[in-house]
């Protein structure tokens, strides 16, 4: 256990100083201080971001054509504040960052710290409902992404909480009335629980965590191993939310990763890194049946079941397959079809309607489109970069996917000396990818809310 029960008591004392604390009283008057600032020093700086209006508030919360320029209480990451002090030098924008007094960034800082408010001290998106979570591994932070204005809208930064800068949140998942989110922190061995108003709440230690599952209607949420652990227990976690006491179940293969729980609720799957084992576990009844696929190992990565329970479908890394099981009987998950879609197919997600699978191909930098009822690629989606996780918006509309981009294969608008990991939103009528949202480097898992 890296870190003692004492972690979390610091941590929640640490709210008196984020941004939930901050009082609004001592923040710059929008309307007065910060947009005249805005318009007319800092808007040269802004050329760039097309379809920007930086004449309401309203309009400057809602962003550019590439993504939000302020993210409420996070001053640093915010693109504004960034274009103003740590844009490189060898940038045409960089006379227009020189030209600005301290002063005025300082202003524009504050403004952001304390919320981005409006004069009436409302806070932006404080009412959204539609929360997409994204992991920064590399950057000890996760990013909450609006799903409907398509912008960043938080970010919670683990430093700030206690936890290392090698903490490597890896995966989220979300109480279905949004009550509350999961995070996994594989360098630190804990999965955390944090409040719909991202207050850190409860922790449960576990080594090496990776998947998140949560169970739809009872008090559970279950973990499994990370990719990146190299030997760890044979065993995945279930974790009673409520009080996030952690027991752990027998796998019986080596590097359980792949990790789902059918919509019944009766039994959650496992699938091997190691083996092409697939773990079925009666975790009421503490029996488990373990199935085997055949071929050459093809590391079962993510599964992704459909809405109705009666499929559900896992990509093999090495092999770039897409299997297709018949789950109609959850106790025993049979093998129906293989396909190959290459390029290590990573995280699956099916849509609301159940008619079509999304998936990214890591290796390949694109993501497949995949038809359930031809069990065929429909569509491919190209000028991806290293991508993740996968998540849809409740109505279809659009699919979201995490990029690693660790290797620099999507370029950043700006250079601010690193790789950012990025958010493609990707609209499902068109495949046509609409938004490429920047957050901290090596994005990874998504989650949102069950639909």
């Amino acid at each position: 256990m890296k870190h003692g029960r004492a972690l979390l008591t610091a941590a929640l004392g640490l709210f008196a100083l984020t941004p939930q604390g901050i009082s609004a009283q001592s923040a710059p008057s929008f309307a007065e201080e910060v947009l005249p600032l805005l318009q007319e020093k800092f808007a040269p700086l802004l050329e760039r971001e097309e379809d920007l209006d930086l004449s309401s508030w309203e309009t400057l919360m809602a962003g550019s054509r590439f993504g939000e320029v302020v993210i409420p209480f996070d001053a640093e990451g915010s693109l504004i504040i960034k274009l103003a002090t740590r844009l490189d030098s060898s940038d045409a924008l960089r006379p227009h960052a020189d030209a600005l007094a301290k002063e005025d960034i300082a202003t524009v800082h504050a403004w952001i710290a304390h919320g981005a408010r409006n004069d009436a001290g409302e806070v932006p998106f404080a009412g959204s409902q539609n929360l997409l979570y994204a992991t920064s591994e590399d950057a000890a932070a996760v990013s909450i992404i609006d799903m409907d204005a398509k912008v960043v809208i938080r970010t919670i930064r683990l430093q700030e909480l206690g936890f290392t800068k090698n903490a490597k949140p890896h995966h989220v998942a979300v109480e279905p009335d949004r009550s509350a989110w999961y995070v996994s922190l594989i360098g630190d061995d804990v999965v955390l629980k944090f409040n719909r108003a991202n207050e850190l709440i409860g922790r449960a230690d576990f080594e090496r965590p990776g998947m998140l599952a949560l169970h739809r209607s009872q008090d559970l949420l279950f973990a499994g191993r990370s990719m990146k652990a190299v030997n760890p227990p044979r065993r995945i976690g279930m974790i009673e939310r409520t009080s996030m006491e952690v027991e752990e179940l027998d796998v019986f293969f080596p590097r359980p990763h792949a990790l789902a729980i059918h919509p019944a609720g009766t039994h959650v799957y496992v699938g091997s890194l190691a083996e092409n084992r697939l773990a079925t576990l009666d975790y009421a009844k503490e029996g488990i049946d373990l199935t085997w696929i055949e071929g050459p190992t093809h590391t079962l990565v993510q599964f992704a079941i459909a809405p109705d329970g009666q499929t559900m479908v896992v990509g093999g890394q090495y092999t770039g397959k897409l299997f297709f099981f018949d789950t109609s009987n959850p106790a025993s998950p049979a093998l129906a079809q293989a396909i190959d879609v290459g390029g290590a197919p990573w995280h699956p997600v099916f849509s609301p309607d159940g008619s079509t699978v999304w998936l990214g191909n890591k290796m390949a930098g694109t993501a497949t489109v995949v038809s359930l009822e031809k069990r065929a690629a429909a569509g491919v989606v190209e000028g991806l970069a290293q991508p993740h996780g996968s998540a849809v918006r409740p109505d279809g509309r659009y699919v979201f996917l995490s990029n690693n981009n660790l290797n620099g294969e999507y370029q950043a608008r700006y250079n601010f000396g690193y790789n950012p990991g990025v958010v493609a939103v990707i609209n499902t009528k068109t495949y046509q990818i609409e938004k490429m949202l920047e957050i901290g480097p090596n994005a990874t898992g998504l989650g949102t809310a069950a639909l």
